[in-house]
This record gives C-alpha cells, sequence and structure tokens, in this order.
C-alpha cells in the first residue's frame, strides 16, 4: 500500500516541473509570408520571409508602406540566398535575434522563374517541414516573388494578412500547400491564383509610391511542372467548376445586344462525375448557381415566363461556354487541374490502370469533358 501511495506521489510531481521544451512567445518570430525567386547564381535559391514587429504593434498606429523604413513599419522582411531553401532559411535564422516559427504563416509566393524550373524543391520542403501548417495559400508572381512583398497593405496590417485575405475570400482560387501535395502525390494538376502587381503615386510621400497587388488568373501545373497560365475569367471558371464559392458576375445581350442583363450568383456549386462508356470515359461537370439581376433592358419588354427562359438560357450558355474555353485551355497545356483522373481512378479502378502511365497524354488529346448548367433566377428586382 505504501508502494502504491509512493508511486501516485511520484506521478503527481511530476507534473509540477513544467514544460521543458517551452519557448517564450517573445523569443519567437512568426513568419507570415514566405517568397521565393531562383538566385542570380545557377542552382540557387533566393528566399525572403516577412515578419510582424510586434514591439511596434500598436493600436492606431500606421502599417507603413512597402520595403521602405521609419518608425512605424510594423513588419519585416529579411532575404538569404542558398542552394536549397532549408538552407536560406538557417542563414536568415543566424542573423535574427529570435527563433523563426512557421506556424502562423499566411502565404508561400513564388516567382515565375522559380516555378517553372524548382517547384519540385519546394513540394519536397513542404512535405517535410513539420511546422509548415498545410492549409497555407500558395500564390504565383508574374515576375519576382520579391516584387510581391513590396505591397503596401492598406487595410490589413501585413502584406502576408492581404494575401491570406485573397485566399480566403476565393476572390478566385483558394489553393492551399495541402492540395498541391495531394495532387503532386497524384499524378494531377492543379491551379493557383496568378497575381498582378503594379504601384500608384503616393500623394503623401511622393518618393514613395504605394505598391498593390491583384489578381489576374491562374498558373498551371501538372505534378511538380509547371505548364502556363490562363487569364481572370478562364480561372474564375475553374474555381467554379473545382467547387470553390464564387460570387461571379455574369452579364449576357441578346436582340443583337441591344437587351441586357447582369446577374450576380450569391450561391455557386461545381460538380464532377464520370460514366465509362464502349469509347472510354466520359467525364461530366455541372455548374449550379441561382442569382439576382442587378441590372435589366429588355427593348421587347416581354413578360416575366419569356423574359426568365431567354436570361437563364443566355446565363447558362455563356457559363458552359466559358468553362469549355478554359478546360480546352488546360488541355493544350497538358494539366488536369480538374483532377479528373482521380475520378476515374475512384470509379473505374481497373480502367484506370490501363491508362494511368499515359494520363497526360490522354488528358490532353482524349479526355471528353461535357459541361452543362442549371441555373435559377432569385430575383429579379422591382420590377419585370
Amino acid at each position: 500500500m505504501n508502494l502504491l501511495k509512493l508511486g501516485i506521489a511520484l506521478m503527481l510531481m511530476l507534473n509540477l516541473t513544467g514544460c521543458w521544451s517551452k519557448v517564450e512567445l517573445d523569443e519567437l518570430s512568426f513568419v507570415y509570408a514566405v517568397y521565393l525567386d531562383t538566385g542570380k547564381k545557377p542552382g540557387t535559391v533566393e528566399l525572403s520571409i516577412s515578419s510582424p514587429l510586434t514591439n511596434r504593434l500598436m493600436n492606431g498606429q500606421q502599417s507603413g508602406g512597402g520595403d521602405g523604413g521609419g518608425s512605424n513599419k510594423t513588419y519585416a522582411k529579411v532575404t538569404k540566398t542558398a542552394e536549397t531553401v532549408t538552407d536560406a532559411l538557417m542563414l536568415i535564422q543566424k542573423d535574427l535575434t529570435r527563433n523563426i516559427s512557421l506556424a502562423k504563416i499566411k502565404a508561400v509566393v513564388v516567382g515565375k522563374e522559380y516555378a517553372s524550373s524548382r517547384m519540385a524543391e519546394l513540394l519536397e520542403w513542404m512535405k517535410r517541414e513539420p511546422s509548415l501548417p498545410l492549409g497555407t495559400y500558395v500564390f504565383a508572381a508574374p515576375g519576382r516573388a520579391q516584387m510581391i512583398s513590396k505591397l503596401t497593405p492598406t487595410f490589413e496590417t501585413l502584406p502576408g494578412e492581404v494575401l491570406m485575405k485573397f485566399g480566403q475570400n476565393n476572390y478566385v482560387l483558394g489553393t492551399t500547400i495541402k492540395q498541391c501535395l495531394i495532387a503532386e502525390a497524384s499524378g494531377m494538376g492543379y491551379a493557383i491564383n496568378y497575381l498582378s502587381f503594379g504601384n500608384n503615386p503616393n500623394d503623401t510621400v511622393p518618393a514613395m509610391p504605394e505598391y498593390w497587388v491583384g489578381m489576374q488568373g491562374a498558373m498551371l501545373f501538372q505534378k511538380d511542372k509547371m505548364r502556363g497560365t490562363v487569364g481572370l475569367q478562364d480561372a474564375r471558371s475553374l474555381a467554379w467548376a473545382l467547387g470553390h464559392p464564387q460570387d461571379p458576375v455574369m452579364t449576357v445581350t441578346w436582340d443583337e445586344g441591344k437587351s441586357r442583363v447582369s446577374a450576380v450568383f450569391f450561391t455557386s456549386k461545381g460538380s464532377r462525375t464520370v460514366r465509362m462508356t464502349e469509347n472510354g470515359p466520359v467525364f461530366y461537370v455541372k455548374l449550379k448557381g441561382r442569382a439576382s439581376l442587378v441590372y435589366k433592358k429588355d427593348i421587347e419588354r416581354r413578360s416575366k415566363t419569356v423574359f426568365s427562359r431567354i436570361v437563364i438560357e443566355a446565363l447558362e450558355k455563356k457559363a458552359v461556354q466559358d468553362l469549355n474555353e478554359a478546360l480546352q485551355k488546360t488541355k493544350t497545356a497538358g494539366a488536369d487541374v480538374l483532377e479528373l483522373g482521380l475520378l476515374m481512378e475512384w470509379n473505374y479502378p481497373k480502367e484506370w490502370r490501363k491508362i494511368r502511365d499515359r494520363w497526360e497524354d490522354y488528358y490532353k488529346n482524349h479526355a471528353e469533358i461535357r459541361v452543362k448548367a442549371n441555373f435559377q433566377i432569385a430575383d429579379y428586382g422591382t420590377e419585370v
């Protein structure tokens, strides 16, 4: 009995020892964004991290802009060049007084040249870095990723938060590290947001322009290879088909362009199925949505029944046409971004094994994809 009491007492005492591996928050530097480019020296990577300066994050204090200095700047960017991502991070760590933490990272941005030549290295690092959140959003820059780090976070505190909002709000796509890794491991394709970059004059400080970042489309990948880019309309169509919640605005005309409506979709869904036929698999992509009319011009003043039929048919026709054009571009690029190959593997594993090794060529030259749309108009406004 005494031994039992002694054992219980020792176990309780162990809970009083505290956490031996704890690290105080003020000893950490939380990375909010990572920017990757090819280095000037062949075979190297230029890596930058953006981290908030917690000692300056005070209520009411302005975030500052770009890479400019000044005491009001609430974030810092550090850049190093090395042969690998891990080596570059180690070099950055040597120059910091706090330990780097990737636990709060919001975005990873890759430059266009890096994406076209070293994406395999990045995916390998993502697989093996235990502190990297799988829900981190991935973006591509039109030139060097370093440009994106200069953006002025006008409505947010940090540049990384701006990029996170782009992903969370599904302005186009919301591709994460997890989705990239699953697609690469499955031999499928994926698409990530393709950013745009520019600058506006600063009325307050003319010598320090404000840099803005927006969306211009999507960058297409097949496994770890960059295959090209598509424009904004194509990217939004692909996002709709992938099931990313969208709020698209569509404008259609008829009567030789004299009649017109604009519709805002407040709900939108996309689904994909496959059916095996005598001639091989046929893939079906269906778009669904409910919309409200925000603009209407009907020169014939048709009845509500006739007008509704014309509008729905025109909207469905445009959505199908837009998605077919976007899918044709993915086929030309050889990037199965809708992961139709996975559908076939799940539903027809025996037939999939026959074309698995040549799926990229099959998708590019033989895949039959049929697109359908089913829309409803929920609100015609106060007058029809």
